[in-house]
């Protein structure tokens, strides 16, 4: 019900053309405040995402999470500072073993999959995972993104441990039509 009531096509960023092909979806999330543009008025759609933009939109689809100290040691004064403190309560983000979260470095891939898993409740550990599932050619079996990464480009049902990790059931291969 939520998402039929924000939906919309119509945004106020000076950069995003009625015609680019995320239209929508931008202006949807803006009508919902749950994305944000800059100050000049802009989106900067073909732009790098930050940790802490990342952070705070993950945050807007929740309840922000108060905490009486910072969870890091390089965000006070952040613009997104209450965000990404509400998301390491609630255990969406994680930071450098130094004690950072470096907010304003661009968020990879591994990061960005790992920040929505932990959103969405969804793990799985390595020796739960079934064989025959689909990995990027870059994906290595060592890497510390590996579960996450698989978690979500493997479509699969799943029942759930002891500890609520995912224990894998059947994997599914969907055909697609993008």
């Amino acid at each position: 019900v939520y998402r039929i009531s924000i939906m919309t096509e119509n945004e106020n960023f000076s950069d995003v053309s009625a015609d680019r092909w995320s239209v929508k979806h931008i202006a949807s999330l803006s009508n919902g405040k749950i994305l944000e543009g800059y100050p000049d008025g802009t989106f900067k759609p073909g732009s790098p995402i930050t940790r802490a933009e990342l952070a705070a939109v993950a945050s807007r689809f929740d309840k922000l999470s108060a905490m009486p100290i910072n969870s890091f040691s390089d965000i006070e004064g952040h613009w997104a500072m209450e965000y990404i403190n509400s998301a390491a309560a609630k255990g969406w983000v994680n930071g450098y073993p130094d004690g950072t979260f470096m907010p304003d470095k661009y968020i990879t891939r591994a990061e960005f999959v790992t920040l929505v898993n932990n959103v969405l409740g969804r793990k799985v550990h390595k020796d739960n995972i079934l064989e025959d599932i689909k990995v990027f050619p870059d994906l290595s079996f060592d890497s510390w993104y590996y579960e996450a990464m698989v978690e979500a480009i493997n479509s699969h049902l799943y029942s759930t441990d002891e500890d609520l990790s995912e224990v894998w059931c059947e994997v599914i291969y969907p055909t697609l039509d993008l």
